[in-house]
């Protein structure tokens, strides 16, 4: 191929289309200087695709070109891969090939994490649009829940990203407080998409003065941000409240129409899609019917329609008009998904019945091993906080009373008395848990959940801190009984209540924030959901490590613990080398826990060191694989007591794996000592309490 430039900016998709396939034919005869070159030229080729009508499926394919070679480059190109798998997931959603366009998005958040993680310019601002690009693909397949863990993940980051000085980042805050807004309101949670949306709303308003004025793109999220609101609060009888928004809607399609007509297609597509349309007047009404069937339009002070109205359109009254133009909303921000009321496909957990590897669950006493049924096992037993320890599972001012006396006595209003009674039926729950009796602990647990949302109304974050700790604990009883898919819907709750409370009460919600994403990627890995496992287990660990800096000897050992379950999280992914990492930091806290206090943390060390060994055999690092097996050995012989809730029979099954893994590669001697004691271990095994 001749030396020349990639075409500039407004080359036509087909003069683009000559260039790739030249590029493609040098890059097969010299790939070290071409390949650069290609991957560039066709994450053009399709982002100009997905701009021409009916070829967004071209579109899609090129793009996916374009990933394959920016996998093949990696190093510093992996920003190239980033974009344009973020790119493809949007076209495989509009195209409604939702479970790919899921694939792709969570693997341009892996990507942008990775990036974010080594400090890349830039990257922290993609990792957020990836984020609510995947919270969309969740939303399609019907997982809203994890949807709104994202998104609410990316309202954070870009919170973080916000210039205080001169307001850079701002509108792209509003963006991502929209489509949260947009999220809770799909999920029937209007009150709650209130707070967040009226946000976005003003956001957008403190951007309207900006030099040179806004981009018809902002213009266009802002118009939706305040339709939203609008609707929220019609749906909530306000009708006096959403008229404002609605005529600042109204006002924003109607200096879109001047500056760019094409681009108010999509805004008439999203007021029909919720059964209303634009007036003649430059308002905003409802689609109503009358009893003739006829269809008319209602005025927003009128209410929400009887029929046909705002949550529940009439669709063939309310024919959405083809999208012409060309122009896009920047990122994700605009979403026209139907309502929570409109979805028919909810969330599929597996049952307890087809489970077939399920986990022992062992307390924090130990940082546990991974198990060996399989081989160098990808995954062992997690390790949730135990009873009695800081964040979620410490008990409130009363929580040490476990006799429950009192406890017949109906719920007075939310106060000291009824909080404590709460602490006292959380206390009772996980005495019995923690004795081996989880099925009986489920029924005291069960009675402080009921309490506890009452108590939960109207008194902000310490309501919502005590339902989140009851739910969390709750959780782990059901886990314990085999109740895995309601122990997942608790956790998932418990999570979503410490994300909305955070910044209201970080020191108190951070902890058992930390603790629940934990505890939410065990339930979902017990459930086979490995790959949507690694994100909550992620971000336990990025908690862990903002109090474990506060704190160091407070949160050391539960950074070292919630470390070991991400790398069996990372490990059930596939993601191998990063579980190593994360198995090593893991070991190397727990060596300096164990230098300073040796006989409280040997069996960590013992249990760390196993699964350090465990890891390096995935990777078939076979000669590295018999120094951590000898040195746990060593260690077990000077283990005089096993505590009952440690997890003997998981630490036991590595051992005798690694026993044969290491015979068959040579190392005979540290074989047969590692066999012996997975057998003496075996022998001397408490009676199990879970």
């Amino acid at each position: 191929m001749a030396e020349r430039e990639t075409p500039g900016a407004g080359t036509p998709p087909d003069e683009l289309g000559r260039t790739v396939a030249a590029l493609r034919r040098a890059a097969r005869a010299d790939p070290g200087r071409y390949l650069p070159r290609l991957g560039y030229t066709l994450l053009r080729f399709g982002s100009l695709l997905a701009t021409e009508p009916g070829r967004m499926a071209e579109s899609v394919d090129v793009l996916g070109e374009a990933a394959e070679v920016y996998r093949r480059l990696s190093g510093e190109h992996l920003p190239g891969l980033g974009i344009a798998l973020q790119r493809q997931a949007l076209g495989l959603g509009a195209l409604g090939r939702h479970q790919e366009g899921l694939e792709a998005a969570r693997e341009a958040v892996e990507v942008w994490r990775g990036l974010a993680a080594e400090g890349v310019e830039g990257s922290r601002a993609e990792l957020a649009g990836a984020l609510l690009v995947l919270g969309g693909r969740l939303a399609e397949t019907g997982r809203h829940h994890e949807a709104l863990d994202r998104i609410h993940e990316a309202v954070e980051t870009r919170r973080l990203l916000v210039d205080r000085a001169d307001g850079t980042g701002r509108t792209e805050l509003a963006s991502a407080l929209q489509e949260l807004g947009v999220k809770l309101g799909e999920m029937g949670r209007r009150e709650e998409a209130l707070v967040p949306l009226r946000a976005s709303v003003a956001a957008y308003r403190e951007t309207a003065g900006t030099a040179g004025g806004r981009a018809v793109g902002d213009l266009g999220g802002h118009a939706v941000a305040a339709f939203a609101t609008g609707r929220a609060l019609l749906g909530l009888g306000r009708t006096d409240e959403a008229r404002p928004y609605f005529a600042e809607a109204a006002a924003l399609h109607t200096e879109i129409t001047a500056r760019e007509p094409a681009a108010t297609a999509f805004l008439d597509h999203l007021f029909a899609l919720h059964g209303h349309r634009l007036t003649y007047e430059g308002g905003i009404a409802a689609w109503t019917r009358t009893p003739d069937g006829t269809t008319s339009s209602g005025r927003p002070e009128d209410g929400p329609a009887t029929s046909g109205g705002p949550e529940a359109p009439d669709r063939s009254d309310a024919t959405p008009p083809a999208r012409t133009g060309t122009t896009t909303w920047t990122g994700a921000s605009v979403r026209t998904e139907a309502s929570a009321e409109d979805e028919t496909a909810a969330r599929t957990e597996a049952s307890a019945e087809d489970e077939t590897a399920a986990r022992t669950e062992t307390s924090a006493s130990t940082v546990p091993t991974a198990s060996a049924e399989d081989g160098p096992a990808t995954s062992g037993p997690d390790e949730p906080a135990a009873p009695g320890r800081g964040g979620p599972t410490r008990p409130g001012p009363a929580g040490s009373a476990a006799s429950g006396q009192g406890d017949s006595t109906p719920p007075g209003p939310a106060g000291p008395a009824l909080f404590e009674r709460i602490d006292r039926l959380n206390a009772r729950g996980l005495a019995l848990a923690d004795s081996g009796r989880p099925g009986l602990a489920v029924e005291p647990l069960t009675e402080a959940l009921a309490l506890g949302r009452t108590a939960a109304v109207g008194t902000g974050a310490a309501g919502a801190v005590s339902l989140a700790r009851t739910l969390h604990h709750l959780a782990f009883a059901r886990a314990w009984s085999g109740r895995r898919t309601e122990a997942l819907e608790a956790v998932d709750e418990a999570v979503h209540l410490c994300r909305r409370h955070l910044v209201d009460a970080p020191e108190t919600v951070r902890p058992l924030l930390a603790d629940a994403t934990d505890s939410l990627g065990s339930r979902l890995a017990v459930l086979g959901r490995h790959r949507d496992a690694v994100a909550p287990a992620t971000e336990s660990v990025a908690l862990f490590r903002q109090l474990a800096h506060a704190d160091p000897a407070a949160y050391r050992d539960e950074l070292a613990r919630v470390l070991n379950n991400l790398s069996i999280r990372l490990c059930d992914a596939d993601r191998h080398a990063e579980a190593l990492a994360a198995t090593e930091e893991s070991l190397e806290i727990q060596r300096s826990l164990h230098r300073e206090d040796p006989a409280a943390h040997l069996p960590g060390l013992v249990h760390a060191l196993a699964n350090l060994a465990l890891r390096l055999a995935r990777l078939d690092r076979h000669d590295e694989v018999a120094a951590p097996t000898a040195e746990a050995v060593r260690h077990l012989r000077h283990l005089d007591r096993i505590h009952p809730n440690n997890d003997v029979a998981a630490l036991a099954g590595s051992l005798a794996w690694l026993g044969g893994y290491l015979r068959r590669h040579g190392h005979r001697d540290t074989a047969r000592d590692t066999e012996r004691a997975a057998g003496e271990l075996r022998r001397r095994a408490p009676e199990p309490g879970r």
